[in-house]
């Protein structure tokens, strides 16, 4: 055996005593990748606090896009980062629809450096660090040219650098958060990151290769509508950073009250969805209100003076088949459309009309209850009728159904970004035995969801889904 061998024995013995000595809960814990030992990933240290409150003055950029996305705020330098968060949301115009981590600079990212916790980290078991709701501005950066880096949406990987140009005086009538200026549009979530975002601008451009062009169209025709990537409104960001407070909630459900009440003890998350949400209301038209209760009155009328169900209780096929003509439901299923159990928006139909209280069944029959017969022919009455007994089911499915129509009022998709609202229903009070609170979420809020598709179909647009949902959340 050679010298050079001699040493690499004993190497690898010596490294497999450390190793068997860490497992024994002696040493330090590092990590074992191949023959090395990779040391712990460092935790963030952090800068002294200042005693006074002053303004800090910084460019946020959006990484990795070309044209530059940029916007310079003015901040107060006692915010913490979980306070920074929202104002990141509104400052750039995402929706808070996914998740997101701060990593500490001040100068170079170190990709090993641990990010600071968010509460979903803290869910997933994840304490290893400090949580962002602790951490200051101030504590982060602290003199002109100290970076503190943003990441948000983990699958899209939209990176930020928030750069402190200077430090100003604090004046006691400033916001703690203002935009001064910025330049072009945020990209629409979900795009597909940088990337996917280039291949939009140069879809807009009309720079599409010919073999992409046909998945591009259909790309560009899911964008939201009209829009401008050059666009940018300073004073729109403003007046949007300026609702930080509590929308007034007079005009509205009296669940919404409820709803901030029971999160009293950490409402920020509750308090962005609200403004969002109810931000865009309008007095809606008769068609309107007409075309959300439709589906209901045409079920009443079909149901009439009582309609005898089959044995197991299901529909009968001819009348599936009707509502299913009437309602234009072919492009809601799969199937032959005749059995209520095989055609589910029939089925989520009869469901949500028996929940809302406008039928009922009774020794095989189905029937229009006394409050349904006032109502099907004045469709003011039925949306008020319906409003009353929204949110649907019981207390943890009336408290998802809450949330999705407050996201889908906020112009977001429930299926897509139910997962944004899983801190507020754990704010809440609710807890999942098995670790998925978001699928709770998503099931508890299907009674309610049931309504709000019937009201717009269930392929309505975001943004009809989003006057349908401001309109069953009024008073």
């Amino acid at each position: 055996m050679t010298e050079e061998s001699n040493t690499s024995s004993a190497d690898s013995i010596g490294e497999a005593r450390r190793w068997l000595a860490l497992l024994q809960g002696q040493g330090q814990t590092p990590l074992l990748s191949g023959s090395r030992f990779i040391e712990p990933r460092p935790a963030p240290r952090l800068l002294p606090r200042r005693n006074d409150r002053a303004a800090f003055v910084v460019r946020v950029d959006l990484d990795d896009v070309k044209p530059p996305i940029w916007r310079r705020l003015r901040l107060a330098s006692d915010l913490t980062l979980d306070e920074l968060h929202e104002v990141m949301q509104t400052a750039m115009g995402w929706t808070d629809s996914h998740l997101h981590h701060f990593q500490m600079g001040p100068d170079q990212k170190n990709f090993r450096m641990l990010p600071f916790l968010t509460p979903f980290d803290l869910e997933e078991g994840d304490d290893e660090g400090l949580l962002e709701a602790d951490v200051r501005l101030d504590e982060v950066i602290a003199a002109p040219g100290h970076r503190l880096f943003y990441e948000y949406d983990f699958g899209d990987g939209w990176h930020h650098t928030i750069k402190l140009e200077r430090v100003e005086p604090w004046r006691d009538d400033d916001p703690v958060a203002h935009c001064l200026t910025g330049r072009r549009a945020c990209p629409p979530e979900d795009v597909g990151g940088p990337w996917g975002y280039t291949e939009v601008l140069d879809a807009l451009n009309g720079t599409v290769e010919p073999d992409n062009a046909e998945w591009m169209a259909e790309k560009l025709a899911w964008m939201p509508d009209g829009f401008d990537p050059a666009a940018f409104d300073v004073d729109q960001v403003n007046a949007l950073l300026d609702t930080g407070s509590m929308p007034d909630l007079y005009d509205w459900s009296p669940e919404l009250a409820l709803l901030v009440v029971r999160t009293i003890s950490s409402p920020r998350g509750l308090q962005s969805l609200l403004n969002r949400a109810l931000a865009g209301w309008v007095e809606p038209e008769p068609e309107l209100i007409a075309g959300a209760v439709s589906r209901y009155q045409h079920f009443m009328r079909l149901v009439g003076g009582g309609l005898r169900l089959t044995a197991a209780g299901y529909l009968p096929p001819a009348v599936v088949e009707r509502l299913v003509a009437d309602l234009d439901l072919e492009i809601e299923f799969v199937g032959k459309g005749n059995r209520e159990d095989y055609t589910m928006p029939v089925y989520h139909l009869r469901e949500s009309a028996t929940a809302l209280g406008l039928v009922r069944k009774s020794k095989g029959v189905l029937s229009v209850t006394k409050a349904g017969q006032k109502v099907v022919d004045d469709p003011v009455g039925l949306l008020s009728h319906i409003r009353s007994r929204l949110p649907l089911g019981r207390e943890f499915e009336r408290d998802a159904g809450l949330l999705a129509l407050l996201v889908t009022a906020a112009g977001q998709s429930w299926r897509q970004h139910h997962d944004a609202a899983t801190p507020i229903y754990r704010d809440l009070g609710w807890h999942d035995p098995g670790g998925r609170l978001d699928l709770a979420l998503w099931h508890g809020s299907r009674p309610t969801l049931n309504v709000l598709e019937q009201a717009t179909g269930r392929w309505g647009t975001p943004e009809e889904k989003a006057t349908i949902a401001r309109l069953l959340l009024r008073r």
